[in-house]
């Protein structure tokens, strides 16, 4: 996850530019959904996703919160997020493009969603056909492929406040976040976050606030409870099966902490998002 920015008054030499945050691209496909009110329920993969609508209109709940995805919209995905959404207009064509970015900080949850974005169509088109090129040599296809995902990361208008403004500082988090992610189920406190990292509990610390401002317990129970959230109002498992798949052995305190998160405990806000 490197530095990619569009802060105010940012002044940045040539010398002073870090190293480009994509570290390896998995997949980049085009995708095509035509039945009608066609239903889906899925995680998103490991690392970071995109998805570029091309047609179709689709509305989906990612993580508690509702998106309707129309022509030229993007949405961004960050390390197995639960996603559910039903098909509106069909056809839906799509590209997809997952990447692996350690040290790149997701957008926040509310600003995931990208609009009228139609300067990137022909940037995906490209980075598919590039993606395809398997007879190029190696090295060729693997940067002409970095270089067009780079043209697309360049080109979304991301929030002033929340730019790319990587501080490599937090870099360290930044990849301890992503494997944590991957098994939210176990145990997860300083002595594992020392083991992972290799560093000392107060340098995760000191990475943890440069990165997202909070100690590591807290940005830990925010990932899971978020997780949880969209759980919660989009899915029927248990509360006791929500509880264990984010890593709470009691369901009384992944209550506890989820009202005090939420405003309310999570079966109270399952039952008025039936009514």
């Amino acid at each position: 996850m490197s530095q990619i920015s569009s802060g105010k008054n940012l002044s940045i030499s040539p010398a002073s530019l870090p190293a480009v945050p994509v570290q390896n691209i998995l997949l980049v496909a085009r995708l095509e959904r035509r039945r009608q009110n066609y239903e889906f329920e899925a995680t998103s993969l490991p690392g970071h996703l995109l998805h570029y609508v091309v047609a179709g209109k689709v509305r989906q709940q990612c993580n508690g919160r509702e998106y309707e995805l129309r022509p030229a919209s993007v949405m961004w995905y960050h390390e197995n997020e639960w996603v559910t959404g039903r098909l509106l207009e069909p056809p839906w064509i799509f590209y997809s493009v997952n990447f692996i970015a350690p040290t790149l900080p997701p957008p926040p949850e509310e600003s995931r969603l990208f609009l009228r974005h139609h300067q990137l169509a022909p940037l995906f088109h490209k980075l598919w056909k590039a993606w395809q090129q398997t007879t190029l040599p190696p090295i060729q296809r693997q940067a002409t492929v970095h270089a067009r995902l780079l043209d697309i990361l360049a080109g979304l208008a991301l929030p002033a406040e929340n730019s790319f403004q990587f501080d490599p500082r937090a870099q360290l988090w930044w990849e301890l976040e992503t494997e944590l992610r991957r098994d939210l189920t176990r145990v997860i406190d300083l002595p594992l976050l020392v083991r992972l990292s290799g560093t000392s509990a107060a340098t995760i610390a000191r990475a943890c606030r440069y990165a997202v401002n909070e100690s590591p317990a807290r940005r830990v129970k925010q990932i899971r409870l978020s997780l949880a959230r969209g759980l919660v109002l989009r899915s029927e498992l248990a509360m006791k099966e929500i509880a264990a798949r984010i890593g709470y052995p009691r369901v009384h305190e992944f209550s506890r902490d989820y009202r005090k998160q939420f405003g309310k405990p999570p079966t109270v806000e399952r039952s008025r998002s039936i009514c």
